[in-house]
């Protein structure tokens, strides 16, 4: 499950499950981008880790929620490598906030920065895929779109943006299966990275025990699932969302 020769794009990739994929994805043999929008020093760090263990990358900031930057994002990922065999659209927020104390302001944060921007770099690099006849899209869901209580956290508007991803990749995948392109997402449970310190600690812990396996995901399990379905062994998966969630979405 090797992934030579490819080249590949991971938004949000300065931290946390981003950060994962990118070192997962350079250790298996592709070059990859590393995106960022305000941590240029974990970036930089991120891709610094990846030529030590002897792999290449490059750093990119670009805020994927502006359809221009999404497309800079994909124009420099194939000036330095020539071309993008794999998107992993991982870029995200999260907001744990009672729906009736929700504001304007976040329900347009989740939804540029969760939903417009996968419809930006899918938008950006799809056709470049087509003109190729390969490519394999990758994005991050949630369990948010299967769990509704979870002993306090509240991602009603976080939700919506998480949802629509999850709605718009069956379409997408039929539109692209005829051009050798597969369109897939990895919905991650509660895993240990920075952005759990963004959620109330009480609901953390009630969640916790909504896990069957009652731990907390590492983010390279989460790299991982990536990993299996950029490469050729997932050739024939498309549509689908793989759940890495300790068995959360089960029930406890």
């Amino acid at each position: 499950m090797r992934l030579d020769n490819r080249s590949a794009i991971v938004t949000g990739s300065a931290r946390g499950i981003g950060k994962a994929i990118a070192l997962r994805f350079a250790g298996d043999g592709a070059k990859v981008t590393v995106n960022y929008v305000t941590q240029r020093e974990k970036a930089e760090a991120v891709a610094a880790d990846i030529r030590k263990a002897g792999g290449e990358a490059i750093v990119v900031k670009a805020d994927v929620s502006k359809r221009a930057e999404a497309d800079r994002l994909v124009g420099e990922t194939i000036k330095a490598f020539g071309k993008v065999d794999i998107l992993v659209s991982n870029a995200g927020i999260i907001i744990d906030k009672p729906f009736v104390d929700s504001t304007a302001e976040d329900w347009t944060s989740a939804i540029e920065t969760n939903l417009h921007g996968f419809f930006n770099v899918c938008q950006a690099v799809l056709p470049h895929m087509m003109s190729r006849k390969f490519g394999r899209v990758i994005a991050t869901g949630s369990c948010i779109n299967e769990i509704a209580d979870f002993g306090g956290n509240k991602y009603s508007v976080c939700t919506a943006s998480k949802g629509g991803i999850a709605m718009m990749l069956r379409p997408i995948a039929a539109e692209m299966a005829r051009h050798g392109i597969t369109v897939n997402s990895v919905s991650p449970g509660y895993i240990a990275t920075e952005m759990l310190g963004e959620i109330d600690p009480a609901g953390l812990e009630a969640a916790l025990h909504l896990v069957p396996m009652r731990r907390y995901g590492k983010p390279e399990e989460i790299a991982a699932a990536m990993a299996f379905l950029a490469s050729d062994d997932a050739a024939y998966i498309t549509g689908q969302t793989l759940r890495v969630n300790g068995g959360m979405s089960m029930g406890g």
